[in-house]
């Protein structure tokens, strides 16, 4: 009797894990005309919006290694994304790779995207942008917010 119901006490924590479970994800680190300090602030933010949906891999170690996959992948004469994806995906178990970017338009006019490229599959599962044309900061924290939201309304 005792051994039975271990059984199926172990059993449904299993599946309670196995329900409640978040993706593992590797947010690559933020690019863009951003000081350190502003790419760290943004970092910090995305990580923060995503956290409920995933468990992030983020840091100056992701940095490193996402360094040398693209290094070691340019090297290459088919030099190839997907690859470098791959690789950084293995090195922590992930299955996502997540990407905020920020170009600059012209002086003051941004434009902020967030993807997030499903590994297994190898299809980009997310791709939104926004628009800013006189931004500052803090106006471009608010759409690097609005846009994690986005995800997780589309969950």
């Amino acid at each position: 009797m005792k051994s039975t119901m271990r059984i199926l006490v172990v059993a449904l924590l299993l599946f309670i894990h196995t329900a409640y479970a978040k993706e593992i994800a590797v947010l690559l680190p933020v690019t863009g005309p951003l000081t350190p300090n502003e790419k760290l602030e943004l970092t910090k933010d995305t990580v923060d919006g995503l956290s409920p949906n995933f468990e992030l891999k983020h840091g100056e170690e992701v940095d490193r290694v996402v360094k040398q996959a693209f290094q070691e992948e340019n090297k290459k004469q088919d030099c190839d994304e997907t690859n470098c994806y791959r690789r950084i995906a293995s090195k922590y178990n992930a299955e996502k790779i997540i990407a905020l970017r920020v170009i600059t338009m012209v002086a003051g006019h941004y434009l902020v995207t967030l993807q997030i490229y499903d590994v297994p599959t190898g299809e980009m599962t997310f791709s939104q942008k926004n628009e800013c044309k006189t931004c500052s900061f803090e106006t471009l924290k608010g759409l690097c917010k609005e846009l994690t939201s986005q995800v997780l309304r589309k969950k």
